[in-house]
């Protein structure tokens, strides 16, 4: 109760400020912990509690981990990612050796130092529209590698407490063990998982689902304690297993509710080990370390990211954005401490130092281009001046024009047509290599962010014919739409919809919507009509019939049984079909659809089928009888209810 109370109202702090929750974990564990308020000790349950989190987090990061796409970048995630953490752990491992430290200290004190913050790093960059330019992807990379040296380290940690002399042969035999592990995990994955998944998932009960996906985690975990390795690396080698079926998101999204408590729990545990009073006693050992993260770590890695054939200016913008320690390396400073390699007062420098990296992290990630700028020394390419008044320049000549939010293959193709027919229009994309090339071909695309509103008054919006969201993301849709309103503007403006979810908001906010899948279906079915030489003016009214209805036909369908893709389904198309066969003994029969009262409870019944014969329900006024089909629409709950109602009666 009190890490919960505590903890809440800190991180609704820090989300308040744009700070990370984790900062909010760790200064609840600083204060509730022995070195502050002291009501909780830092015990055995804690830590029992805190390492199945880390467990889940490491099971869930071999989930999202894919081989295929590790050797797809591998030039930036295996060359980089590796020059990245062997060049900065060694050069921080040898300053540790140099101020006193053993070897093996040393050399874990240099690998978390070397390791950055995956949860900060990538959740800002995000949300500042930087992930997709090159900076971003080269920090995207580095941190995939990190994310599996970090499981690589926190495997061999405790053979490097245990036998440092004999290093090499318990290495050895640790990289024995932990094949042999993997090679149990594939043979038991590869057989029986999926058909035991497969039957789990067949049985629709998300209890059963749940507690499977947890079994496994622990259970693989635990499968790996027994082989005295860690127990992070057999959650991660389960998660890269189960990552490959069908069945990877929504095992994901099962156990990222536990994950995400338990893992605040583990960064409250770790508050509890730092003592304050460490900023006032060693004052110099937490500024070595800050200076190490803050400016050793950037002046490592720019020369490597410049090496591999990136600008300067890129090469220090990926510098700043890895410039603080991160949380595994908390976790290997942490582990490292339980389990006796670094006393007490060597640790608490570090996790001060690490603390105080990641809550400046914010700052130098959103100030990352106007640092990288002062220290490239270099001429700002044209993607890095004032955008809204370079797109205002830009833009100057354009009136009664279209502007195009996103500049993919849906984007040109609508620039093309739109040019075809003497329409001007518009680009504003966030590519900047796209960029380039499409400009050099002469198109009109410039790079600026439409979710800001100065862009957008920057590129005419006041004076456009037209707007036209193609990128496939709704939220950020939503986000122009509304930014557009607010502006006092009424153009019309279309919007890329692929969820059904998503169509009502949209429309909320101001927009009309092209729901792309169901006018796919549209199209389709167009196409082959003509082919059956239906006349195309017929073709033509029964699929301008459908449009009218707003695609009502369409949107309700039978949903898959496949557990995963029937909750893809269900979110992204709420309303679905379920047929009921009407028998002996069931409150429905012997009653008309009219007395049943459907529609009270949210259900549409489409039709009724005897036999061969089918009759739209809204004409259906006969008894049912034993036999019939009821065709249902609507969510699905409203169907559960509806067909235990027309089972039994029940109310």
């Amino acid at each position: 109760v009190v890490v919960l109370v505590i903890a809440t109202m800190l991180v609704a702090l820090c989300q308040r400020f744009g700070l990370s929750p984790i900062l909010g974990y760790l200064t609840c564990g600083v204060l509730v912990g022995p070195s502050g308020l002291d009501w909780l000790p830092h015990g055995a349950a804690t830590r029992l509690l805190a390492e199945l989190g880390v467990v889940l987090l490491m099971f869930t990061i071999g989930l999202e981990f894919s081989l295929p796409r590790l050797l797809a970048g591998r030039r930036m995630v295996l060359g980089l990612g590796s020059a990245q953490m062997l060049f900065t752990a060694s050069i921080l491992g040898l300053v540790a050796f140099v101020l006193g430290f053993q070897a093996v200290e040393a050399v874990v004190l240099g690998g978390a130092l070397a390791l950055s913050s995956t949860a900060i790093v990538l959740k800002q960059l995000g949300e500042q529209m930087e992930l997709p330019a090159p900076h971003g992807r080269l920090v995207t990379g580095i941190l995939l590698f990190q994310d599996i040296a970090a499981v690589l380290l926190l495997a061999v940690l405790p053979v490097l407490v245990a036998d440092p002399v004999g290093l090499s042969a318990a290495l050895g035999w640790v990289v024995a063990k932990a094949v042999l592990v993997f090679l149990t995990l594939v043979l038991m994955g590869r057989r029986l998982l999926p058909r035991f998944l497969h039957w789990v998932a067949g049985t629709r009960s998300p209890e059963l689902f749940m507690m499977t996906a947890l079994v496994l985690a622990v259970s693989a975990a635990g499968l790996s304690a027994l082989a005295d390795l860690s127990p992070t690396l057999g959650a991660f080698m389960a998660g890269m297993l189960l990552g490959e079926t069908v069945f990877r998101h929504q095992v994901e999204a099962d156990i990222r509710p536990f994950r995400d408590l338990m893992l605040g729990l583990f960064f409250a545990t770790i508050g509890m080990q730092l003592d304050p009073n460490t900023f006032l006693d060693a004052p110099a050992g937490v500024a070595l370390v800050l200076a190490g993260l803050l400016l050793a770590k950037p002046l490592i890695l720019a020369p490597l990211v410049r090496f591999f054939g990136q600008t300067m200016n890129d090469s220090w913008r990926v510098a700043v954005c890895l410039a603080q320690g991160g949380e595994f390396g908390l976790l290997v400073v942490s582990s490292a401490l339980v389990s006796g390699l670094f006393p007490a007062s060597v640790v608490q420098p570090v996790l001060g130092g690490l603390i105080l990296s990641m809550a400046a992290a914010p700052v130098f990630l959103h100030f990352n281009r106007q640092i990288a700028g002062k220290l490239s020394l270099t001429h700002v390419p044209f993607r890095q001046l004032d955008a809204e008044a370079h797109i205002a320049e830009s833009g100057r000549g354009f009136d009664r024009h279209v502007i195009i939010c996103g500049y993919g293959r849906l984007g040109q193709n609508l620039m093309q047509i739109l040019t075809d027919e003497g329409i001007p229009a518009l680009a504003l994309d966030l590519d900047p290599e796209r960029i380039r090339q499409a400009s050099a071909a002469g198109e009109p695309v410039l790079f600026g962010n439409a979710v800001q509103p100065g862009i957008l008054r920057a590129a005419g919006i006041d004076r456009a014919r037209a707007l036209a969201v193609t990128m496939d993301d709704a939220g950020l849709a939503e986000r122009i739409v509304g930014h557009v309103r607010g502006l006092g503007s009424d153009v019309p403006v279309l919007v890329r919809s692929r969820r059904g979810r998503d169509d009502e908001r949209l429309i909320e906010a101001g927009a009309t919507i092209f729901p792309e899948g169901l006018e796919t279906s549209l199209a389709f079915a167009g196409q082959l009509l003509i082919m059956l030489d239906v006349p195309p003016s017929r073709v033509i009214e029964r699929l301008s019939v459908v449009r009218a209805e707003n695609y009502a036909p369409l949107r309700a369908f039978f949903h898959d049984t496949a557990l995963g893709r029937s909750a893809k389904q269900g979110r992204d198309y709420p309303e679905r079909l379920e047929s009921f066969i009407v028998t002996e003994g069931h409150y429905a029969s012997g009653r008309t659809p009219q007395e049943l009262h459907l529609e009270d409870r949210a259900v549409e019944l489409i039709d009724v089928r005897h036999g061969a014969i089918r009759v739209p329900g809204r004409l259906v006024d006969t008894r049912l009888r034993a036999g019939d089909v009821l065709v249902l629409k609507g969510d699905r709950e409203a169907l559960e209810e509806a067909t235990a109602f027309l089972m039994g009666g029940v109310r």
